[in-house]
Formats: structure tokens, C-alpha cells, sequence
């Protein structure tokens, strides 16, 4: 995986250190094709350490009612069954994320929290919480798991037009375009 779809969100002077690590799932609701998750187990395997999932679930978010919450549950139980089969333990968190989050990450003795990449406000606000909430001895990084280009490589501005996001794009395409790896049982 290039490293460059990673992004540190704990301070960049602190040290990664071997030890459990934890994938909180949340835009990208998916075990396939999923750099986010590939990169958590790659870096358990290379710490000789465990690996699981966690869904933080907010009961009152936005304007979510029955149907959409009902959806998304029969989506992260597809997920949870998808992931017993490659031995991942999944868990479902409930309440606020810069609580549970953090408390999860220190009652399991985690070193590395990875979580997916989300543009939305609420989503850069919660893993900013988070991050303050972390002991010391955690590194948060966040994976670009969503798009085939990292939006911080696309581009370092935000763009207003195809006609200017396009031409950037189309010369990092061929660096990027590259099949996501299986995830291992």
C-alpha cells in the first residue's frame, strides 16, 4: 500500500509502537476492498499482535430515522459475518465517539488506532476529540480507504470546477489505480 494514502492524526513526533490494534470502522461499512481494515491487519501481523473492529453507533445522528438505522444494521451484521470468517473480532460501541473510543482503545491495550477517512464536518470533528482523548503511548492514523486518490494527494486546496481537479487527477491515475489486496484469513 503507498503510504502516502495514510494520514497521522496523533502528534508526528510519537512513536508507533508494537502492540493490539483497532480499526474503528465508519464511512467505509465494508470488509472487502477496504485499505482502511488491510492496513490495521498488515500492521498486527507485523506487530505479532492482535487486530479487531469497532463501529461506534450514535443512536440520534442528524436526522437518521427507523429505515436508515434498520439499513445500516443489516449492512454491519453482513459485515460482522464477513469478518468471523477472516477471525476478526467486531464489536459495536454505543454513545458518543470521543468517549467510547478512547476508553475502548485503553481498556484493550491498544497501541495503533486506524479509522477511515470521511470529508464530513462531524467526522473530522469526532477524530479530533478522539485524538485528544488518547493516552500518549496511541498513534491514530487515518486510512483513505474511500477514493482510488487520497483527497490530500489529489489536491492540497479545495477544488470548485472538473476543469481544475481534473487534469490533477488524471496524472496520478496510473500510480494509484491499483487493485486493493485481499485480506488474508
Amino acid at each position: 500500500m503507498n503510504p502516502d494514502r495514510i494520514n497521522q492524526l496523533t502528534p508526528t513526533d510519537r512513536k508507533l509502537r508494537p502492540g493490539n490494534v483497532v480499526y474503528w470502522m465508519s464511512r467505509d461499512m465494508r470488509v472487502d476492498d477496504n485499505w482502511a481494515l488491510w492496513y490495521a491487519r498488515e500492521m498486527a501481523k507485523k506487530f505479532e499482535s492482535g487486530v479487531c473492529v469497532v463501529f461506534n453507533l450514535v443512536p440520534s445522528f442528524k436526522e437518521a430515522g427507523a429505515r436508515q438505522f434498520d439499513f445500516m444494521f443489516q449492512g454491519l451484521q453482513e459485515v460482522q459475518k464477513r469478518l468471523e470468517t477472516k477471525n476478526i473480532q467486531f464489536t459495536v460501541l454505543t454513545g458518543d465517539p470521543s468517549e467510547t473510543v478512547p476508553t475502548f482503545v485503553t481498556e484493550h491495550d491498544i497501541s495503533l488506532l486506524v479509522t477511515d477517512f470521511s470529508p464530513l464536518r462531524i467526522s473530522r470533528t469526532w477524530k479530533e476529540q478522539v485524538s485528544k482523548n488518547l493516552p500518549d503511548s496511541v498513534t491514530f492514523q487515518e486510512v483513505d480507504a474511500h477514493n482510488i486518490i487520497p483527497v490530500w494527494v489529489a489536491s492540497n486546496k479545495q477544488e470548485y470546477a472538473a476543469r481544475t481537479i481534473r487534469p490533477k487527477i488524471n496524472k496520478l491515475l496510473d500510480a494509484w489505480l491499483v487493485e486493493p489486496p485481499e485480506l488474508y484469513e
